[in-house]
């Protein structure tokens, strides 16, 4: 495991209890940290991946990184051809996730990364609903307060909102619709005294195309709390709103609601192994190279915001 935030904690909580998974060893800049995750999961503590593997050969290694950090790890994995899993984003930027697919495709390697809701277990009935009533626009929305990390509140660090966190949204709005084109953005900062160091746009809009189906996603990170975190489907005759926890299906007066009842974590780490014991990347949720296009809509949101002469994001 290479990482110690949360994320790297929900895939522990769901591997550790696995008969066939041993952790062999935690990696992070700070030792401390990759000790205490040894204390509670086992294996033993690095302070870098290059020195993890001179000392261990794992079978797998999962990737829960800082956007920022990305790329000498991936290589490093590449070289030595060990599957791996990684969290998006890919990276801040698009050219280094560019860079790292050719490297993954060149290598023939299983890499597999976590856009999470792929793996959600209400998929199917989605796709069936759609089957019979196909989408006609797509309205994502995520919208909460700024998480609490220092390096999430910096463009430099974390890619933005759009990059870091509702890019879970438009890869959804990819696998159910098809490869989108970017339209037109925009968004606004303002002075925070909660958060003066922050540079990451305070709420973003976007208007994409997903073949003839419009669709507008918004992002905001000024609130106490979540307020909202789904991809709506509007259909005729009806709407089927996606969230992690479940499906909502609305036809007039008629709701019909459906439970999520796995976890999402769990899944995607099954998934993966399977992959590898399969050797081959056509069982993934996620390839990397089909990532690559959700990160690449979403840097272009992020992108077109900032740019001169753009419906920019603006300092007010």
């Amino acid at each position: 495991m290479v990482g110690t935030g949360g994320v790297a904690q929900r895939h522990l909580g769901v591997l550790a209890p696995l008969k066939e998974v041993a952790i062999v060893g935690h990696v992070s800049a700070d030792p401390a940290r990759a000790q205490q995750q040894v204390t509670t999961y086992g294996g033993r503590a690095y302070d870098a991946v290059a020195t993890m593997l001179d000392a261990e050969r794992p079978e797998a290694v999962w990737l829960c990184v800082t956007p920022d950090r990305h790329g000498p790890a991936e290589r490093a994995l590449i070289e030595r051809r060990i599957p791996f899993f990684v969290e998006k984003p890919l990276a801040v930027d698009l050219a280094p996730a560019e860079d790292i697919a050719r490297q993954i495709q060149s290598a023939g390697l299983v890499v597999g990364v976590g856009y999470k809701f792929r793996a959600l277990d209400t998929l199917s009935r989605v796709r069936a609903l759609l089957a019979e009533t196909p989408a006609r626009m797509a309205i994502g929305a995520w919208h909460g307060a700024m998480p609490s990390p220092p390096w999430w509140r910096r463009n430099a660090s974390s890619g933005g909102q759009i990059v870091e966190q509702a890019t879970h949204l438009v890869d959804l709005a990819r696998l159910l619709l098809g490869d989108g084109v970017l339209i037109s953005a925009t968004g606004s900062r303002w002075p925070r005294a909660d958060v003066a160091d922050s540079d990451v746009a305070d709420v973003s809009a976007a208007l994409l195309r997903f073949g003839d189906v419009p669709a507008v996603f918004t992002a905001s990170c000024i609130l106490p709390a979540s307020a909202a975190i789904h991809l709506q489907l509007i259909c005729a005759g009806g709407v089927v709103t996606i969230t992690e926890q479940h499906v909502l299906i609305q036809a007039g007066a008629d709701n019909t609601m459906l439970p999520s009842t796995g976890d999402p974590f769990l899944a995607e780490d099954l998934n993966f192994m399977e992959a590898i014991r399969a050797g081959t990347a056509e069982r993934l949720f996620s390839t990397y190279a089909d990532a690559l296009e959700s990160h690449r809509l979403c840097c272009a949101i992020r992108d077109t915001m900032a740019s001169p002469g753009s419906p920019a994001a603006v300092d007010r």
